[in-house]
């Protein structure tokens, strides 16, 4: 698999290794349309993983139901009476 990737990762590089200028503000670079590409793509995925991680909400788990001793012994109480039938 990490062969099969790294062959994508090159042949992609190579049909975009023409150079582009980025203008920001007062700066100028010259970069390679793979590099700028690339680079979109992990700040992307990071900030995806990170936004994901940090907007988790905790799941409230409501208290389990209570019976009292009468809904107890009426339970009991039906549960003998089908034993008995059959």
């Amino acid at each position: 698999m990490f062969i099969i990737v790294s062959v994508l990762l090159v042949t992609f590089s190579v049909q975009n290794s023409g150079s582009t200028e980025i203008q920001y503000l007062i700066w100028s670079i010259q970069v390679s349309k793979a590099v700028i590409i690339i680079a979109t793509f992990l700040i992307g995925l990071i900030t995806g993983a990170l936004y994901g991680y940090f907007s988790k909400k905790p799941i409230i788990q409501e208290p389990a139901a209570t019976t009292t001793e009468e809904e107890e012994e009426e339970s009991i109480a039906t549960v003998d009476e089908d034993v008995i039938e059959k």
